[in-house]
């Protein structure tokens, strides 16, 4: 490598007034000499100024040095230039020469030029040298970088492949941490449903004990009604059918009391309403056949008859007592003639209640006033509140009335009230109500009179009886099966046995109609025609 020494020295000669400086300044400057070949790059370009006439001390070369940075010196230790050059450690100290001094100097520099061009010519081995340890110390320093350069991209790629690492890393934990949220969640969503699955299990077994529970409680309450009803039909409570008597009796007074009397006393305008719907009524039940068709139109007829008195309870009240009267007195002369006329009355009877449910209580309190065995009543007739209880009549005279006639009364009341307990309901009531005197009411009927004391037993008993077996045994048995049957053979064979000694008409035509049973004639009256 070669080295311009005017690079090394310019900085600090500057400050010595050296004349170091470029080819242009110094050929410029008419101050100073140039003391080095301009032509020779390697030596370096040094100036003395020129000699003036001024007065100069001379100085010896040791008065000034200047001691050179030790960097430049180490590097000019190792060269050794082919021209004299000053040593490298002082600089020349600057010498003020005469005229001729001068002449002299500037021949000697014109020879050294020429001996500097000669030497340039030559090969330069130090300067290879210098060269090819540089380029060593280069090369050195490259393998130095590149090493240092590898092993930088070294660590770049191992950060960079950790960095991948550490994202792939998280990438995997992310997503075995989804993995397992999700698992969690799907385990949470199973047990959850099968949580739910368990509750519904257990809500559907609930509610089945429950309705198990429910249903074995209704048997229990139905095995024990019955199990009451038997000890009823075993026992009969006396009392309490009195009661229900002694009921009724003052419903007939407070109807009077509350209804009849107040109608009586009414404004003109209101009994005259009430008149007329009284003769449209009164032919009603005797028009009453056989047929659907007949029956449906009577319906329809009554019906809006009592529906124009609803807007006064009085005029309301009164009509369905009217008609509770009318039906009992139809029965009392037209079923005792014809028995199976009762069956489109009890039809009509049946609608009134349901269509018009005050009317129930209206009509079963005309039942018991003139016929108490419809509900199982008896008492003794051997005084005369005893007939009047009974519902026996006095003719004109003030004489009761004769016992055939009391019979037939009663056995026609009582086959109108039978037919009703076993008539279905009208099909447009099947769905909304409940039967106001169902098959359970024939039941009472029949045991009732069964556990009658033998003692107030009467032919009259027995004409009930019969009368009833006429019009719902058929039905009784349907209803009642094995039980059933076991009381019409109660009443039919042990009852009228029990009585035998006093030849009842009305006992031996029961026991007549229990041997038609036995022998499967049993018979009911026919049905309605369209």
């Amino acid at each position: 490598m070669r080295f311009v020494l005017d690079e090394l020295y310019s900085d600090e000669e500057s400050s010595l007034d050296l004349g170091v400086g470029s080819d242009s300044d110094s050929s410029n400057d008419p101050d100073y000499s140039n003391i080095a070949d301009p032509h020779d790059l390697y030596s370096p370009k040094l100036r003395i100024p020129k000699k003036k006439d001024v007065p100069t001390k001379t100085r010896t070369a040791k008065e000034e040095e200047v001691t050179l940075l030790p960097e430049i010196a180490r590097i000019l230790e190792g060269k050794q230039f082919k021209s004299s050059v000053i040593a490298a450690n002082t600089v020349p100290s600057v010498i003020h020469l005469s005229r001729e001094e001068e002449q002299n100097t500037e021949s000697l520099i014109d020879k050294r030029k020429d001996n500097k061009l000669a030497h340039s010519l030559a090969p330069d081995v130090n300067i290879e040298q210098m060269e090819a340890q540089f380029s060593k110390v280069m090369l050195g320093k490259l393998d130095s970088l590149e090493t240092l350069n590898r092993k930088r991209i070294e660590e770049v790629r191992a950060e960079k492949k950790r960095i991948e690492e550490e994202q792939k890393r998280k990438l995997e934990e992310e997503k075995r941490r989804k993995e397992l949220e999700d698992k969690r969640l799907k385990e949470e969503e199973e047990r959850a449903k099968k949580e739910q699955e368990k509750q519904e299990k257990e809500r559907l077994a609930a509610l089945e004990a429950e309705k198990k529970r429910e249903q074995e409680e209704k048997a229990k309450k139905q095995a024990q009604a019955q199990e009451k009803d038997k000890a009823q039909k075993a026992v009969t409570d006396f009392d309490s059918i009195s009661k229900t008597f002694w009921k009724y009796k003052a419903k007939i007074k407070s109807i009077k009391e509350e209804i009849v009397i107040p109608v009586k006393n009414a404004d003109k305008e209101l009994r005259n309403i009430l008149s007329k719907h009284k003769r449209k009524i009164n032919p009603k039940f005797g028009q009453l056949t056989n047929t659907f068709s007949q029956l449906q139109s009577i319906q329809n007829e009554l019906s809006h008859l009592i529906d124009e008195t609803k807007g006064q309870q009085l005029a309301y009240l009164w009509i369905l007592n009217f008609i509770a009267k009318a039906i009992v007195h139809q029965a009392e002369t037209e079923v005792r003639a014809k028995p199976e006329s009762s069956v489109p009355l009890a039809r009509l009877a049946l609608y009134i209640m349901v269509r018009y449910p005050e009317f129930k209580e209206l009509l079963l309190a005309r039942f018991v006033k003139k016929c108490p065995f419809v509900m199982g009543f008896t008492c003794d007739i051997g005084t005369e509140d005893g007939r009047g209880n009974m519902g026996w009549k006095r003719d004109s005279s003030g004489k009761w009335e004769e016992p055939t006639s009391y019979n037939e009364r009663i056995g026609a009341m009582v086959t109108l009230f039978s037919v009703i307990t076993r008539l279905e309901l009208p099909q447009e009531f099947i769905q909304t109500s409940n039967h106001p005197l169902p098959i359970s009411h024939s039941w009472h009927l029949v045991a009732r009179i069964a556990n009658t004391p033998l003692k107030l037993i009467q032919d009259t008993h027995f004409v009930v009886l019969g009368s009833w077996w006429d019009a719902a045994a058929k039905e009784f048995l349907q209803a009642y099966g094995v039980q059933a049957a076991k009381l019409l053979q109660l009443v039919g064979d042990n009852l009228t046995s029990a009585v035998a000694d006093r030849k009842y008409v009305g006992a031996a035509r029961l026991r007549i109609l229990l041997e038609s049973w036995q022998e499967n004639k049993l018979e009911s009256f026919p049905e309605m025609v369209p």
